[in-house]
């Protein structure tokens, strides 16, 4: 009985030579890393198709080993050991995951946050994965990126070298287009990126060829726009995906970012239709404030009239070349002749043919919890609208996408108490946005639906028992990586927040500088606020309001990281893949434990 205990244990173990993965930067050009088993080092090695990570298998290892990363020098001489022992997650692994050089954790556990309304799915991708931090490797000329550096305003595209390295992958690919992005962030020392990646010329990014890094640079939790994307999953509104990511340029640190999808043509397709390739997308435009605001507010019947600025077509849709907002405009014209005391059947009015109602009164209402006062009803920002064909007959109707979520929960919020929402935004002041004061504020049907819809979300998952044990993971998971973002040069002129991780830690919980509330003492108050002012009590436990529908195809939820676990692979581009990774290779495992398996049944029998 003994004997079979032993090799039915053997059977989980095994056996091939564990390969070792670490990503580090040598501090020397001529450094390297190694892998330490009981007092032994062992070289690991890179080349150009895999760096910044090191590689090699170690004879005589099983899956039962110990060990730690090593850097060393030139010579091959240890110069900084990690301060812990790493163990495999799997005792039926014969690889390591890509592990980063002195973070002890890979791959987290987050609580899931419950859905409060019919989840929407976006299409697969390996690009989110919202429970590690990946790293990006750019490589390009030194003057370029330093001209780039230098002059963030000047929107000069750079093509540059990509990898993209997550727990399982190696994604590289050539020529991919960089800049740096944003309006408002270009005044900050740390930029911010955005990433285009060309199809037609088989660039790929798993089914994201448009991808931006946030730089947080208002945010010293650096969570508070992830957060509000989770937010929008749980109440079912097609929104940007994000991760955190390591931004390394010409073997330089940059930073940690949030990498989020940037809404573009393909944005439709991939979020909104789930990949879905028989779809005729919609007209798609993106709404911003600079000199004037995005309130659409009904000026004229042209789309000159227009600031180009506050509205951009970025998908034409059915509109013609010369008059790329006219089906906007034909649909500010609606909401300037709507009467919310007269109009009869007002919710049908705009739900039938004109407005997804339901997720324009969800968006409405995180805006207003999660103190979102970037964005559309206070400052008429921030924000995409989409003419969805497959809505409602005769070319669909407006969907709404939030954008840009990051001066939320108490960040920069402009005043020192969060009053009711009926008092929210002066707009004798601010200037109309009648979206709100027609629909929500003015017209009694749609004012009861936005109530109910406040209820709903604060019930199921905008409460800090909900909230609270996600925020937290975060805060575990960011800790090491802000700390070492804190602790960078940044590259370029402007301004610098000087965040801590005094403040990093303070803030999720308390004020902290110019902050008018922490990340969950902001949910605390929201929702008990609410909850007041519309006499209901906020119930216990966590249980999804509307069970989320099974995936179809090639949907993904971006809850499941395993939707996104394909099988571990190296990929080169534009395009290419290739199969002759060593790095994650499983071969043998499966014979070596069937037969230690039946070595155990024969021996029962």
């Amino acid at each position: 009985m003994k004997l079979f205990i032993g090799l039915a244990t053997l059977a989980s173990v095994a056996f091939a030579d564990i390969t070792f993965n670490v990503v580090g930067y040598p501090s020397v050009a001529a450094g390297s890393f190694g892998v330490s088993i009981a007092g032994t080092v062992h070289k690991l090695a890179t080349n150009e198709a895999i760096f910044p990570v090191w590689s090699g298998a170690v004879p005589g290892t099983t899956s039962a080993v110990e060990y730690s990363y090593v850097e060393l020098n030139g010579q091959g001489a240890a110069v900084k050991s990690e301060a812990f022992v790493r163990k495999l997650a799997n005792q039926t692994d014969t690889s390591t995951l890509n592990e980063f050089f002195e973070r002890p954790t890979t791959v987290w556990e987050v609580p899931k946050l419950p859905y409060t309304y019919l989840a929407t799915y976006p299409s697969k991708t390996k690009a989110f994965k919202q429970k590690q931090i990946a790293t990006i490797h750019v490589t390009a000329p030194a003057t370029q990126i330093a001209e780039m550096n230098a002059n963030p305003m000047n929107d000069k595209e750079y093509k540059v070298n990509f990898r993209f390295i997550n727990s399982k992958t190696i994604h590289s690919q050539t020529n991919i287009t960089f800049s740096t992005s944003g309006k408002s962030s270009k005044e900050f020392s740390k930029q911010a990126f955005k990433f285009e990646f060309d199809t037609q010329f088989n660039q790929t990014f798993f089914s994201r060829p448009n991808i931006k890094l946030r730089s947080m640079v208002n945010d010293p939790t650096m969570m508070r726009e992830k957060l509000y994307i989770d937010m929008l999953n749980s109440v079912g509104v097609p929104t940007q995906q994000g991760a955190w990511v390591r931004l390394f340029v010409n073997n330089e640190p940059f930073g940690l970012y949030l990498m989020v999808d940037d809404i573009k043509k393909s944005f439709a397709k991939q979020t909104i239709h789930s990949g879905d390739p028989a779809v005729i997308r919609g007209s798609l435009v993106q709404m911003n404030a600079w000199i004037n605001k995005a309130d659409l507010v009904y000026k004229g019947a042209t789309t000159a009239i227009y600031d180009a600025d506050a509205y951009k077509s970025r998908n034409l849709g059915n509109n013609p070349t010369t008059d790329p907002l006219k089906e906007l405009i034909s649909f500010m014209a609606d909401l300037e002749s709507f009467n919310p005391t007269a109009t009869p059947d007002p919710v049908n009015y705009w739900n039938s043919n004109r407005l997804d109602l339901e997720g324009y009164l969800r968006c409405m209402a995180l805006e207003y919890l999660m103190g979102g006062f970037d964005m559309y009803w206070y400052s008429g920002s921030n924000y995409f609208m989409y003419k969805n064909p497959t809505l409602a007959p005769n070319g669909g109707k407006w969907q709404w996408i939030p954008t840009d979520m990051d001066n939320t929960f108490g960040s920069g919020f402009p005043t020192s108490t969060v009053p009711t929402y009926r008092t929210y935004a002066d707009f004798t002041t601010l200037g109309a946005r009648p979206l709100v004061q027609k629909l929500i504020l003015e017209n009694t049907q749609i004012n009861a639906m936005f109530d109910q819809t406040l209820k709903e979300i604060i019930s199921t998952a905008f409460k800090p028992e909900a909230l609270t044990p996600r925020a937290e993971a975060y805060h575990r998971m960011l800790a090491l990586d802000a700390a070492w973002d804190y602790s960078l040069k940044r590259k370029s002129p402007g301004t610098n927040r000087n965040f801590t991780i005094e403040d990093f830690n303070g803030n999720l919980y308390n004020n902290t500088r110019s902050m008018q509330g922490g990340v969950l003492s902001w949910v605390h108050d929201m929702s008990s606020l609410v909850s007041k002012e519309l006499a209901f009590t906020i119930p216990q436990g966590l249980a999804d309001r509307v069970a989320p529908p099974p995936k179809k195809g090639q949907e993904g939820n971006p809850e499941d990281e395993e939707d996104n676990d394909f099988d571990s692979e190296l990929t080169n581009g534009p395009g290419g893949r290739s199969n002759a990774n060593a790095l994650f290779s499983k071969s043998g495992l499966f014979i070596q434990t069937a037969f230690a398996s039946m070595i155990a049944l024969v021996l029962i029998l």
